[in-house]
């Protein structure tokens, strides 16, 4: 698993706040990646529940939910 994404999880899981581990590292990515650019439309000034909201859209889009992603993961609650 991308190590990126695994220290978000562990980081949520733990009670942490991951955005501060996401803000650095979108900002040592390319400003002029367009990809960078929507990640960056899609997180930043947005509430946790929308930021929630968000991420179940997007899975719900493809097909999947949050659960069934942290239990592929191991990680059951």
């Amino acid at each position: 698993m991308n190590d990126m994404i695994q220290s978000i999880i562990q980081m949520a899981a733990g009670g942490g706040n991951p955005m501060n581990l996401v803000q650095k590292y979108l900002n040592s990515q390319n400003p002029n990646d367009p990809k960078v650019a929507q990640a960056r439309r899609m997180i930043f000034g947005k509430s946790a529940g929308e930021l929630e909201q968000t991420g179940r859209n997007l899975l719900r889009e493809a097909g999947t939910t949050p659960e069934e992603i942290l239990s592929g993961l191991g990680i059951h609650f």
